[in-house]
């Protein structure tokens, strides 16, 4: 039995060959990879690259989010800030939770770079930005996380 990161990357493998493959919205230089996931509680975390869009994943090590309804959110805190994660029941997968990275990524040019940004966007999230006298700071909006990305450290919104 594969491991859920790998039921994972296989699921939208398959989904690439039977429904994405030739459609527009899709990157022919990209291919479906799972980035960095690492264990978080119970549970694992993760970012999914594929050649339609780049997703943070939430695979539950518990039934904790079984019971709600599909499409609906919850929020976790993780050390660098928090994140809205969508909540989805597939027969396949099961209960997964996702947050969108990227919604397209016709402008990234190959799978290293992808790949590179998916795992600084999960660095930067697992790394707890302190205060001097080690207090736990405020953690980064989005557009700050995505500015640290672009090397513009501190962006403003």
């Amino acid at each position: 039995m594969p491991t859920p990161v790998a039921a994972l990357e296989d699921y939208y493998r398959k989904v690439y060959d039977e429904r994405m493959r030739g459609l527009a919205v899709v990157n022919p230089a990209l291919e479906v990879e799972a980035v960095g996931f690492r264990r978080l509680d119970e549970h694992e975390l993760g970012a999914l690259v594929t050649p339609w869009f780049i997703n943070l994943y939430l695979l539950p090590g518990s039934d904790r989010w079984d019971d709600h309804a599909q499409g609906s959110t919850c929020t976790i805190d993780l050390p660098g800030g928090s994140v809205d994660f969508t909540i989805a029941h597939d027969e396949e997968l099961g209960t997964t939770l996702s947050a969108a990275l990227f919604g397209t990524v016709a402008d990234f040019p190959d799978q290293a770079l992808a790949r590179d940004v998916a795992a600084e966007t999960l660095r930067l999230l697992m790394q707890a930005d302190a205060y001097d006298d080690g207090s736990k700071g405020p953690g980064m909006t989005r557009r700050e996380l995505f500015g640290r990305l672009a090397g513009k450290e501190g962006a403003e919104e």
